[in-house]
């Protein structure tokens, strides 16, 4: 049964045009480079929690953070955490939306 899905999946062909009900979106298309990141169990979980809480995909979360990142590091301007927080959420919720 699953040899039988695999072999329907690898045959499946695109639709030519896409139903009109179906909006196609892709957000990561000018992002062509992955990162790979070795993490302890417990950490990976911490960041899990954090992407769930947030509604966004643990990738999505830690590009968020990591781009937020090197803002304040161009700026030159950690600012407060409540700052931060507030910059923060502001990029969560532009991308939940």
């Amino acid at each position: 049964m699953l040899a039988e899905e695999g072999a329907a999946a690898e045959n499946y062909e695109i639709p030519e045009q896409v139903p009109g009900h179906v909006r196609v979106s892709r957000p990561n298309l000018g992002r062509g480079t992955v990162v790979s990141v070795r993490l302890s169990a417990e950490e990976h979980g911490q960041l899990q929690r954090a992407a769930e809480e947030a509604n966004l995909p643990i990738s999505t979360l830690i590009r968020i953070w990591a781009i937020d990142r090197l803002r304040v590091e161009r700026d030159g301007a950690a600012g407060t955490i409540g700052e931060r927080l507030t910059r923060l959420e502001r990029e969560v919720f532009k991308h939940t939306a």
